[in-house]
């Protein structure tokens, strides 16, 4: 559910740029079949526990660290191979943070990264290679408006861990090195004192909410979720439907995609997925201009094994929201139709 990262408006110039930039990151993604992939190892990357930060040398001697605040992404994780890892991240330019205000004005500003022609900055990964030390998930970084190839050194690997409240988990962290000169961040007025040379440290941790944890969302009979579960769970959908739709049409009551999504979900992940379907149909037709219901109907019709269908509401989702990193890494997974 993409409805969790809130990315900053982009530009109708932008917009173009970016669904054509995803439109080649698809191409050069590694080659995954349908078979292969299993919806059940996709991970949303939680960014109030990940981390994107990095440091650079002020005058050849102090470091100078920072990171981006606002971020989205996918992980996919096989636990029972990891070189079939890979993930989308997509950060928000205008969050670069490094603690002192008129420095993160410049950072932003044409100086640099330019953040409100080049509103994002993206990576995907493409394969993982085995070294000598460790691995290395190897992919394509778009910044500035410029893609380049960068690898990524795996430190550690969590596997797969159950918090305390029943969810999945899978964390990891690694490091890069990049120049920032390759990708056009010059900063022409202080070029002389920043290093070239820029360390990455990065913890990914991605999350998959089970049931017994989700169902919270749904406990309170006086929230439109919860109203319309209680009704679907014990009348039938369409009678939890004909409920959201009173609610909708009612002028004391406000409901939105927000809410079908939910128990949608929640039907989902107790695998009644036909009943999920019906439930995210609904939503679509409901609120056609959502990216998030097309992005839902997507992974329930993958839970059904219908690619085919999934497919195109992912493309009907990225076709909305460019930036909705979920759909960019499903749709890298699976065949072209």
């Amino acid at each position: 559910m993409s409805r969790y990262y809130a990315l900053a408006p982009i530009t109708r110039r932008a917009f173009q740029l970016g669904f054509f930039l995803l439109s080649m990151f698809w191409a050069v993604s590694m080659s995954a079949s349908d078979r292969d992939f299993s919806i059940k190892n996709l991970y949303k990357i939680d960014s109030g526990h990940s981390y994107i930060g990095f440091q650079v040398k002020y005058m050849g001697f102090a470091k100078v660290r920072g990171r981006f605040q606002t971020f989205s992404g996918s992980l996919y994780y096989d636990p029972a191979d990891i070189t079939k890892t890979s993930a989308t991240v997509i950060i928000n330019t205008e969050s670069i943070n490094t603690g002192l205000e008129w420095r993160d004005n410049d950072l932003k500003s044409a100086n640099w990264f330019d953040a409100a022609k080049y509103p994002n900055i993206q990576f995907q990964t493409t394969h993982v290679k085995q070294t000598n030390e460790s691995l290395m998930f190897l992919g394509q970084l778009t910044m500035h408006g410029i893609t380049k190839e960068v690898g990524i050194k795996l430190h550690e690997n969590s596997g797969v861990l159950e918090d305390s409240r029943g969810d999945s988990q899978v964390i990891l962290t690694g490091t890069t090195t990049l120049n920032r000169q390759d990708f056009g961040v010059k900063g022409e007025r202080w070029s002389g004192a920043v290093s070239d040379e820029v360390e990455i440290e990065l913890t990914v941790l991605g999350k998959r909410i089970n049931a017994d944890n989700f169902r919270n969302w749904v406990r309170n009979k006086e929230r439109p979720q919860g109203k319309i579960y209680k009704t679907v769970s014990e009348s039938g959908v369409a009678a939890g439907l004909a409920e959201f739709d009173k609610m909708k049409t009612s002028v004391e009551t406000e409901v939105t995609a927000t809410a079908l999504n939910i128990v949608g979900y929640m039907l989902l992940k107790e695998g009644k997925v036909k009943d999920a379907i019906a439930v995210f149909e609904h939503n679509r037709s409901s609120f056609p201009d959502e990216a998030d219901v097309y992005d839902s109907l997507g992974e329930a019709y993958l839970n059904a094994d219908n690619s085919e269908k999934a497919t195109a509401n992912f493309r009907k989702a990225l076709q909305r929201n460019p930036q909705n990193a979920n759909a960019i890494e499903i749709l890298r997974h699976l065949s072209s139709h």
